[in-house]
């Protein structure tokens, strides 16, 4: 097996991460952009600084071998994370992606969080990060929403939130004007602020009951589940498979998979695949007919009927609107 690469960091000095595996690993990293490029590793990252104490990030990774970043607590600072994954951009109707981290993955620094990331495969996500008192001072005094309750509570905790059109275009434009001297700057605080505000009516909207007291090792066997085995949407996962692979029976994987995702593995997965029709509807030229085939629907009418079902209109009807 190829030998994994491991980087600890935490998520309140996550730059000092940065100069380290440049270090390491070759690359270089002048406090704002990172770059790595070496016969197995290919990383362009930029980290932006705002008011001391928010950091908006943009990752992009290949790599040809496993890599392990472990976040440990820090018991000084009270930080919030909001990572969001991203599939990049669409550009024609034959570009496919066999890989996928959708998703909007909030928590607190003192929750240990571990990613691996998956081998031959591009990685793209946004991170904000901000110290809980820097997202008082914008508040209200006593603000009454289901967020600001969340982020009050500092012992370990997780919400996940499935990636919406709205939030993935903010990223979008985030991305759009990562090299532009002149606006970056300042878009990426606007755009931060406006994903910012759609999560707490998406808190309102949507949350369930919040994890907390996760083991670290379910999270980290849960998160690579989802970001090595539920990513391929040509495929239908095979749960007698999973639940080999990690060791436990069926009920108990989807058991500790739901206490995170909120969602058994299959709903989970089925929910996903639909959200992934309408992005390729929204951001490609393909054929319903393409999409269908594309995402493993056994014919176009079964794929509007589940369309419809989760989204109350047919997809024919977001691609006359686009």
């Amino acid at each position: 097996m190829e030998e994994k690469y491991i980087l600890s960091t935490t998520d309140t000095n996550h730059q000092s991460g940065y100069e380290q595996i440049a270090k390491e690993l070759g690359g270089s990293w002048d406090g704002e952009e990172l770059l790595i490029n070496n016969s197995w590793l290919e990383v362009k990252a930029n980290s932006i600084c705002f008011l001391e104490d928010m950091f908006i990030d943009i990752f992009n990774l290949y790599s040809k071998k496993p890599i392990l970043v472990k976040y440990s607590p820090d018991d000084e600072k009270h930080f919030i994370i909001v990572r969001i994954g991203f599939t990049g951009s669409f550009y024609s109707k034959e570009q496919t992606k066999k890989f996928t981290n959708l998703g909007v993955f909030i928590y607190n620094s003192s929750q240990k969080f571990e990613l691996e990331f998956p081998v031959d495969a591009h990685c793209q996500w946004i991170t904000l990060r901000f110290s809980l008192e820097l997202f008082n001072s914008f508040n209200t005094p006593n603000p009454d929403y289901k967020l600001k309750t969340l982020f009050d509570n500092k012992s370990p905790w997780l919400q996940y939130f499935s990636l919406d059109v709205e939030i993935e275009n903010h990223v979008k434009t985030i991305i759009a004007n990562v090299e532009k001297d002149k606006r970056r700057h300042i878009t990426f605080f606007s755009r931060s602020a406006d994903i910012m505000g759609a999560i707490i009516e998406k808190m309102e909207k949507e949350s369930s009951k919040i994890k907390t007291n996760i083991h670290p090792e379910d999270l980290k066997a849960m998160m690579q589940l989802k970001d090595t085995y539920l990513s391929d949407f040509s495929e239908q996962p095979n749960l007698t498979e999973l639940s080999e692979e990690y060791g436990m029976s069926v009920s108990k994987l989807n058991r500790i998979f739901k206490s995170i995702f909120d969602q058994p593995v299959l709903q989970f997965y089925n929910q996903m695949k639909v959200e992934e029709v309408h992005r390729q509807i929204s951001y490609t030229d393909k054929s319903l007919t393409e999409i269908a085939f594309d995402l493993n629907f056994s014919h176009i009418a079964h794929m509007s009927k589940v369309f419809k079902k989760y989204y109350g209109f047919p997809p024919s009807d977001l691609r006359d609107k686009k």
